[in-house]
């Protein structure tokens, strides 16, 4: 993906991106319909595009900063079967001053078959506190709350996490 940079004309980072891809042998399980596995990754794939092909990624690396994916949701509607082309769609959900939350729209013939929801963060030495900054430098002048149905998807992760690790060991 970081090899599109050079490939591929320039984007915002606040744009939407589509990528053509297909099903893989090894992406499938014995069904030879594609694993649950296998779509977070190509999640990743569109969302280092996006920042490799917009100004993020020299504003990222020239600060020394992270980009950190916090949470993800998925919901599969229908299985992609092997060697079928299908498209991946990124879309910025919006950002406030921790997280920013995008769109994964896995699409087939015109008909969503996946949708996954992330957030992610952008750390500095282990604070996770340079977005506003950093999408500052970008042109984004103020916070772009995401939809309501975005964050409540996310509004219990922190309970969940502390209830969860409760048993184990201090480190």
């Amino acid at each position: 993906m970081l090899a599109s940079r050079f490939t591929r004309p320039r984007v915002r980072f606040d744009a939407t991106i589509r990528r053509t891809f297909r099903v893989r042998l090894f992406d499938c399980d014995g069904f030879r319909v594609m694993t649950a596995a296998k779509y977070p990754m190509y999640m990743d794939f569109i969302r280092w595009e996006m920042i490799a092909r917009s100004a993020l990624f020299d504003a990222i690396l020239r600060r020394g900063l992270a980009p950190t994916l916090g949470s993800q949701k998925l919901i599969y509607r229908k299985p992609l079967k092997v060697w079928t082309r299908f498209d991946v769609e990124l879309e910025l959900a919006g950002h406030d001053d921790k997280w920013i939350y995008h769109i994964h729209r896995f699409e087939q013939g015109g008909e969503l078959r996946a949708l996954g929801i992330t957030r992610a963060l952008i750390w500095r030495r282990d604070v996770p506190a340079a977005l506003p900054q950093l999408l500052q430098s970008l042109g984004a002048t103020e916070p772009m709350p995401p939809p309501a149905w975005v964050t409540a998807l996310f509004a219990s992760d922190r309970e969940l996490l502390e209830a969860n690790g409760n048993g184990l060991a201090p480190r």
